[in-house]
């Protein structure tokens, strides 16, 4: 579904009404905003961390997802048993991702090359290629900075973690 989305790191929330609201853009756009910040949550992560950041796509998964789509995408979802997964199906990419041993070194090839997006695996668990809207970094840092900003967060919150600084939320919790 991020294929689909578009993200104005102005108006994740999509509340301004610049753009009207509806749950299948809602959706779309908040896959494709994980994929940027966790694309850029890959990048500020030094190397010797041994920390990899991966998106990870379940394929179509039996869920109440679809219940406040549009009827038609509802009803498609009724209609095409074969291509959506139950729940032990749709988790077959995630496993795969945290548990084949070759994980580790696709992601840390896609890192030394400096690829814009974040290791991406497909439903089919496969590596795959996020679409061209996330590898913006221009937006993509965007909306790192605003999630941050959301949250209450300073922007070089990874940072101090990394050293083992205390870091304050300005909503009043505490991270260790």
């Amino acid at each position: 579904m991020h294929f689909v989305g578009f993200v104005d790191a102005d108006d994740m929330n999509i509340t301004s009404g610049r753009r009207k609201y509806t749950s299948l853009a809602a959706y779309s756009n908040s896959k494709l905003a994980q994929i940027k910040f966790s694309s850029i949550l890959q990048k500020r992560i030094p190397a010797e961390a041994g920390i990899n950041v991966i998106c990870v796509s379940p394929g179509i998964v039996h869920t109440n997802v679809a219940r406040d789509l549009p009827k038609i995408i509802n009803s498609a979802f009724h209609l095409i048993p074969y291509f959506i997964f139950d729940a032990q199906e749709g988790s077959r990419s995630i496993i795969f991702a945290t548990t084949d041993p070759q994980v580790p070194d696709y992601c840390g090839m896609l890192k030394a090359d400096e690829w814009p997006v974040c290791p991406y695996i497909s439903h089919d668990c496969r590596p795959a290629n996020a679409s061209e809207e996330a590898h913006n970094l221009e937006t993509s840092q965007a909306v790192w900075k605003k999630t941050l900003e959301m949250i209450g967060l300073p922007f070089d919150v990874l940072e101090k973690l990394i050293k083992g600084q205390n870091v304050d939320n300005r909503y009043g919790a505490k991270t260790d």
